[in-house]
């Protein structure tokens, strides 16, 4: 159980009543008449106490036999579901959907909990499906605006994004049009949760979208990478083909495909961790608009950066400028400077272990050909 902040107990003319301040005052405006028993629970609230203690401290106050404790339950339940009405206190830190089952997968080492709209798991989410198990990160999706507002220090702001600081969590705040009024991150990486208007199916793309920022605090906390890159399958390998926006990744990994045969694993996202040692390339199911995408996981043969030229030229980059590289095609968080850092020394970590190219090239066939031989060389 979680108090909102913005709440305190006082007394009025003797009388101990529960008001709102702050965002809470403007938005609601509570003014809560406290009974004896109320006031003692509100106590033991703003203490940490669970039920069992709550149950525990009205049995003393009352020296109430244990044949009372149903009832005494009974007018704590009743206490805690009208805070929880009034959006004082949330259950759990994620909010459950009500009689939503919950479903289970797994991108890479990261086992998600998702409770919410069963299309949008259906959709984008059931090819990674996974037995129930200890869970990473939980998801919600709450068809229904919060209860109160979440305010934070804007950590970074655009067109189609803000990223709030609140504390314990990070918020999101999406464009309306997105059918998103927020979401919540735990910075631990361990829940999410997204409200969004009741018509969760009408805008399942955006959600899916939108649940991507989550999974990348969780990827971040389990010392994960995730490049914008397009991949394919070589040799046994995930080859990497990363650059900004426009050189060339979809169409250099279509001329692998279509002269060489080599399968295509995803058009836009690639996630990278260490086993063993070994950097991996784990399946991810966002992908852009490519629609390509695996499940399953491949160990990582080398990370190549595209420039586009009027001539095909490979080379290898000093250590520093292979970790920059990657440092720099990275979506991982990076909203503060100890994010960044972290992100950095991964970088540094993977790009000691592979192998990695820069490949200056036009768009014709020649330039896959010229990129595999040089690969082969190795």
């Amino acid at each position: 159980m979680k108090l909102t902040e913005g709440y305190y107990k006082t007394t009025i003319a003797g009388v101990p009543y529960l008001l709102s301040y702050g965002q809470e005052s403007a938005q609601n405006g509570i003014s809560l008449r406290l009974n004896r028993t109320a006031s003692l629970l509100w106590d033991g609230l703003c203490e940490g106490a669970g039920e069992p203690q709550l149950l525990h401290l009205l049995a003393r106050e009352f020296e109430a036999d244990e044949e009372d404790f149903p009832l005494l339950q009974q007018d704590i339940q009743q206490f805690l579901q009208q805070l929880c009405a009034l959006g004082i206190l949330s259950m759990t830190s994620c909010e459950p959907a009500v009689n939503t089952p919950t479903q289970y997968f797994r991108i890479g080492p990261v086992t998600i909990a998702y409770t919410g709209a069963p299309f949008i798991y259906d959709t984008y989410f059931s090819a990674f499906s996974c037995p129930k198990a200890p869970v990473d990160l939980s998801i919600s999706i709450v068809p229904h605006i919060p209860f109160h507002k979440t305010n934070g220090t804007i950590l970074v702001r655009t067109q189609e994004l803000t990223i709030c600081d609140a504390k314990d969590r990070y918020l999101f705040l999406f464009p309306e049009k997105w059918g998103i009024s927020e979401m919540h991150v735990a910075k631990n990486g361990s829940w999410a949760t997204l409200f969004c208007y009741s018509d969760t199916d009408a805008h399942a793309e955006e959600i899916f979208h939108a649940l991507r920022f989550a999974f990348l605090v969780a990827a971040q906390k389990h010392d994960l990478l995730v490049i914008h890159s397009a991949s394919l399958l070589y040799q046994n390998q995930a080859w990497l083909f990363s650059g900004c926006s426009g050189t060339g990744k979809s169409t250099h990994t279509n001329l692998w495909h279509s002269e060489f045969g080599s399968k295509l694993l995803n058009g836009d996202l690639n996630m990278i961790g260490m086993q063993n040692g070994i950097p991996v390339v784990y399946g991810l199911p966002w992908c852009g608009t490519s629609e390509i995408f695996t499940a399953r996981d491949y160990p990582l043969g080398g990370i190549v950066f595209l420039k586009q030229s009027t001539q095909n030229h490979v080379a290898i980059p000093s250590s520093d400028q292979k970790t920059l590289l990657l440092l720099q095609r990275l979506i991982s968080p990076s909203w503060t400077r100890e994010l960044n850092e972290k992100n950095l020394r991964l970088a540094e970590q993977v790009s000691g272990k592979t192998k990695i190219f820069t490949l200056a090239c036009t768009k014709e066939p020649q330039a896959a050909h010229i990129m595999r031989k040089a690969i082969d060389s190795l």
